[in-house]
């Protein structure tokens, strides 16, 4: 979900994070529209949520190209990696503890836990009454992976080869979790197959490290066309969501980095605004539900005038998050121009 000095200027791949945290955005406002609505809304068969693959697969290519430059210093990777993305989260944790303790009717589906609220700061898998592993900023579930990676992948750049380390790591894992049955939900959680999305993501790095970057604008296209009915086709079948939506969003990916020419491509800003339209597009959608819902009929117009408004919305307190809030914490935890975080 985020980006680093040597690869966030990569115009392909600004788009593809705009594409990402626009379906999973999409896919949230369509779902919620659906269930107040009543109806079932055109375009709800796409697996919009899988945004969060792309994810997946993007912090695997951009970890994995950064990381060259830190191949004596794994605590400083790893430190540079948690001022780029807790600062902001700790921000939207925060206010959703706040919500819960001021506004707890505001909140859907959360309850106050302090167990839970403890070891979302700590990022650490939590199972909520509900039987879902997540934090109490429900969206934070992927960055409990995230600091997990980069985790893993810090204690491997100490290491005489890190990306076979990695992978044998990573892959021991769900071994790991596919071989013994339990019930602990840091292993069941760190253990999921989803692990292995990362790696998709450092071997199209490698890739393109080795020379396989050929911009070629048709192919670029094609693959991100094809990718996306993959995404859409494999959804309906019963294979794990590590190949259904993984292997996808690993073409969508290659596309966008090895076959994407390097000019101006649309989505830039909403590319670099991505993180924080993730973290606070929850709070959009929720508020403008709760104040929006009573005006509206309850009609398919009603429905679609919800959609486009929250989606609006949405879009415009990401940005705004991004501008004022986001790249002002990154200026106030840079510490030299040599470990500015981005």
């Amino acid at each position: 979900m985020t980006g680093t000095s040597s690869t966030s200027r990569l115009a392909g791949l600004q788009s593809l994070r705009a594409l990402a945290a626009g379906m999973v955005l999409v896919g949230h406002v369509l779902a919620e529209a659906e269930h107040y609505f009543g109806l079932s809304l055109p375009g709800d068969a796409m697996p919009w949520t899988r945004g969060v693959d792309l994810f997946f697969v993007i912090s695997g290519f951009v970890i994995a190209l950064s990381a060259d430059r830190f191949r004596t210093q794994p605590l400083a990777f790893f430190k540079r990696r948690l001022l780029r993305v807790v600062p902001l989260y700790y921000v939207f944790t925060t206010i959703m503890v706040m919500v819960l303790l001021i506004l707890p009717n505001a909140a859907k589906d959360t309850s106050l836990d302090l167990g839970q609220i403890l070891s979302s700061y700590g990022f650490v898998p939590y199972a909520r009454e509900d039987g879902r592993i997540a934090p109490v900023l429900s969206l934070g579930w992927t960055l409990n992976y995230e600091i997990f990676f980069y985790a893993i992948f810090s204690f491997c750049l100490a290491l005489s080869r890190p990306r076979f380390a990695l992978t044998a790591i990573l892959s021991a894992l769900v071994m790991a979790g596919l071989t013994f049955p339990a019930t602990a939900t840091t292993f069941v959680f760190w253990t999921n197959p989803l692990i292995l999305e990362f790696l998709f993501g450092v071997g199209l790095a490698k890739l393109y490290q080795s020379g396989w970057h050929k911009p070629h604008g048709g192919l670029a296209v094609s693959g991100l066309v094809t990718g996306l009915v993959m995404l859409l086709l494999l959804d309906a079948t019963s294979l794990p969501r590590v190949m259904a939506a993984g292997l996808p969003a690993a073409l969508i990916v290659a596309s966008a980095t090895i076959l994407c020419p390097n000019r101006t491509t649309p989505g830039q800003l909403l590319g670099d605004a991505s993180y924080a339209l993730y973290l606070s597009h929850r709070f959009a959608l929720r508020a403008a539900t709760l104040l929006l819902l009573p005006l509206l009929p309850q009609s398919h117009l009603g429905a679609w005038i919800y959609v486009a408004i929250v989606t609006g919305l949405a879009v415009t307190l990401g940005v705004l998050t991004h501008l004022l809030l986001e790249k002002p914490l990154m200026r106030a935890v840079a510490t030299s121009p040599k470990v500015v975080p981005a």
